[in-house]
């Protein structure tokens, strides 16, 4: 009996020893030490000269985040940048000794840029912005005793751009979830700052971070090349194949959604093949085919809550018809027939972006079957289709219409001036766009696609200046990266794992829906398809 109690005191001492035992940082230190080659080489002292901070001199942050949690900031201050550094760095190394957080994702920001602003001023600037885009920190005094940066403050809604100034509830909840001490009021000016960013990865890669612009706080990706735009859809569809169930069912989706996950799966599939995608998707279209019913007529419908538009038919055929194209299998060929057939019903579309989205539908169910039926229905579906006014509809599908029948239908020079005209119209308003838009990328992608297939089919360009759809093309591209959760943006959000990989709306409040991801993807996608002939055409 001696002995049993002897081995449970024993046991209790050592738990006692456990609980009190401080965490190993080496691994946190290991990254720093990454980081601070980047963050402390020569041209970055030069350029941050001997007091951005101002008061506080230098100013150094770490956001600190083992990849499942929201990132904890400790941060320094100092006379130099090497004292703000290890201020910095032994902040944070005493709280994670606590904590015992596993660093997977560190990342540093130094401070390189301040000035004092009032809380009118402050309150003006955020009336004024996007929502989510003033990217600017925040400094509550001169000396930086209390200082969030500008994912933070966004991330947790602390910068109300409603009504203008600092949410003190907001600023106050985070702050004790990052036990952190709370502040009683709002200071009457504020000292806002940049900084220049260094994120380290779970993989211990070193990337720079835009310290303006758009893209501030973001990886530089200069250009975005093919190699990075199919990195974005492998991520993103990554995000999806996440959420995909057993049997197929993206939980929450109605059919038309369904049909947009499982078209957006394929073109990732197509740039990227992998086992998971392989297995993943047959269950997407199998889950989309079973969503099929028929009346007491035999015809096909869908009894779920979005209704039986041409835009349900019209992804959900086109969807399917990819899946036999890619998988070699026919075994959909029968049901795309039927939902074909309700397409060919002129009462069922009704608007240009119905009539759009048969169009595309069609051609992609003549391209797998050669039969005259669905190229005729094609070309009828695409009579009266006009330009579209972007910032109304923000719709691609005139140009993927347009681009998909002249694949089968070269000799209609009206549909490539409709392509062309569509994107010409609008070229100016989606470049200048602020905001992420992957319809807008998809959309000028696929007039150039249309345009290169109407001077090789010999048609004239006169008039069209491609230099300005390149450029429109470009910027739209890295514009398309502030929407994407990286890890330097998906660590601040309060479930990073549910979001990284994910394309999302800043504007929204950093929200995701199927329907960004989906075109996000599908805009990439033709993208990569496009990118070394968009090379060539610069040349």
């Amino acid at each position: 009996m001696k002995a049993k109690h002897l081995c449970l005191l024993a046991a209790a001492v050592c738990l006692c020893v456990g609980c009190g035992r401080e965490y190993d940082t080496a691994r946190f230190r290991e990254k720093t030490e990454l980081l601070r080659q980047e963050a402390l080489a020569d041209w970055v002292r030069q350029e941050l000269g001997d007091a951005p901070a101002g008061d506080a001199g230098h100013a150094v942050f770490f956001s600190v985040s083992d990849g499942t949690k929201t990132a904890s900031v400790y941060y320094g201050t100092g006379a130099s940048v090497d004292e703000a550094w290890e201020n910095s760095v032994s902040n944070a190394e005493e709280a994670l000794k606590k904590s015992g957080t596993e660093p997977e994702w560190v990342k540093t920001d130094v401070v390189y840029i301040a000035g004092k602003i009032s809380a009118e001023e402050l309150k003006e600037s955020l009336l004024y912005s996007e929502v989510g885009f003033l990217s600017y920190g925040a400094a509550f005094d001169p000396e930086f005793q209390t200082a969030l940066l500008e994912q933070e403050l966004n991330a947790a809604f602390v910068y109300d751009y409603e009504n203008g100034g600092i949410d003190l509830d907001a600023l106050n909840t985070y702050l004790k979830k990052s036990k952190r001490e709370s502040v009683k009021d709002l200071p009457d000016d504020y000292i806002l700052f940049r900084c220049a960013g260094w994120i380290c990865d779970e993989k211990d890669a070193v990337y720079r971070l835009n310290a303006s612009g758009l893209g501030y706080g973001q990886r530089i990706m200069e250009p975005v090349d093919d190699t990075a735009a199919a990195g974005l859809v492998s991520g993103a569809a990554e995000y999806l194949m996440r959420n995909i169930s057993q049997k197929g069912e993206i939980s929450g989706t109605n059919t038309m959604q369904q049909a947009e996950v499982l078209h957006a799966l394929l073109c990732a599939c197509q740039l990227s093949p992998n086992a998971e995608l392989k297995e993943k998707i047959p269950l997407v279209a199998k889950y989309l085919a079973e969503k099929v019913s028929y009346d007491s007529d035999g015809n096909v419908f869908f009894p779920d809550e979005d209704g039986n538009t041409a835009a349900v038919y019209a992804l959900t055929a086109a969807a399917l018809a990819e899946y036999m194209d890619v998988f070699e299998s026919p075994e959909y060929l029968e049901l795309c027939s039927n939902i074909g057939s309700r397409l060919l019903s002129a009462q069922e579309q009704e608007t240009d972006a119905d009539r759009s989205m048969a169009v595309y539908a069609l051609c992609r169910l003549y391209d797998i079957t050669g039969e005259t039926a669905w190229l005729d229905g094609a070309v009828r579906a695409a009579e009266g289709i006009e330009v579209q006014d972007y910032l109304q509809r923000q719709d691609f599908w005139t140009s993927f219409a347009m681009n998909e029948l002249t694949k089968y239908v070269p000799d209609r020079a009206e549909y490539y001036v409709l392509a062309l005209e569509n994107a010409q119209k609008n070229l100016k308003t989606v470049s200048d766009m602020e905001i992420t838009s992957p319809a807008g990328l998809g959309m000028l992608t696929a007039a150039f696609e249309t345009y290169v297939r109407m001077t090789e089919y010999g048609g004239s360009a006169d008039g069209f200046y491609l230099p300005v759809l390149l450029e429109g093309i470009d910027v739209r591209a890295e514009r398309q990266l502030n929407g994407y959760f990286f890890p330097e943006t998906a660590m601040y959000m309060a479930n990073p794992p549910d979001v990284l990989g994910a394309f999302m709306e800043r504007e929204n409040k950093f929200g995701v829906s199927l329907e960004t991801i989906c075109q996000n993807i599908e805009s990439y996608y033709l993208y990569c398809r496009n990118y070394a002939a968009i090379g060539q055409s610069r040349e």
